[in-house]
């Protein structure tokens, strides 16, 4: 049995209305400042060493699948529940449309991510967990009357792969694939950063969300491991988000 673990931070969300499925897309923030242009990269790594790293959206675009060869364990969800313990419950995902928007209707259109990460293996789960977190409006400051007071702000993804078998991640276009070799271990970090990493980037959210809502609802502040977390606090405090209700394409049905 070999092991590839993936994690994603910063500008990622998430699609988690299928339990079967998951869609990670990169949302692109082309026209902003320059320190604010977020680019994705995604790095593979072997036993500390870099194997293959994908840069930009050249690179990294349209539908990328992820594929266990003989096909591997189904999707998962942590059920962790240990404050102590690295891996959290899955309830920890800041899920836009359920925690900040609860009775009312967003319309999240994952065809505007740039790029589009597909998986059906492995067991998510949260990381790097916030505490006492206050989410307000993005233009006033007024404070959001809901909204999660945890949340993570980084995701890991573990897939097991059978001994015999192994994987590949699938690119669209020209760009090459990677394969991973059965009975080897892996490490593959997919960011989408900017030079700037900071809470209200979470605003860029809303960029795929038509029409938007009237306030958009961004964290402000949180503490981790009881020390705060100012608004732009450095690496990695630019926030993955989810989207739970929102139906979205999956080209292999």
């Amino acid at each position: 049995m070999s092991t590839i673990r993936f994690t994603f931070e910063d500008l990622c969300a998430f699609f988690t209305r299928y339990r079967s499925r998951l869609m990670v897309g990169m949302i692109e923030t082309e026209g902003e400042a320059p320190e604010n242009v977020h680019q994705p990269r995604i790095t593979i790594r072997q036993n500390g060493e870099i194997k293959r790293e994908y840069r930009g959206f050249a690179e990294v675009n349209g539908d990328i699948f992820f594929d266990v060869y003989p096909k591997g364990k189904p999707l998962s969800r942590s059920t962790l529940h240990s404050t102590r313990h690295p891996h959290q419950r899955f309830g920890l995902f800041v899920d836009i449309e359920k925690d900040l928007y609860p009775g009312q209707t967003l319309h999240p259109d994952a065809q505007l991510c740039r790029a589009r990460l597909h998986f059906r293996n492995g067991e998510l789960y949260p990381l790097n967990r916030l505490d006492n977190v206050r989410f307000a409006d993005a233009e006033t400051n007024q404070p959001c009357p809901q909204g999660p007071l945890s949340v993570a702000s980084k995701v890991g993804l573990k897939v097991e792969v059978e001994e015999g078998g192994y994987a590949v991640l699938h690119f669209s276009g020209e760009t090459e694939d990677f394969v991973f070799k059965g009975g080897q271990d892996y490490e593959v970090e997919v960011i989408n950063q900017a030079e700037a990493i900071q809470f209200d980037h979470f605003r860029y959210f809303y960029n795929i969300v038509q029409p938007k809502p009237e306030q958009k609802w961004i964290p402000v502040s949180a503490q981790s491991l009881e020390l705060p977390v100012p608004k732009s606090a450095g690496r990695p405090i630019c926030l993955i988000g989810a989207f739970g209700k929102a139906d979205y394409i999956f080209p292999r049905s």
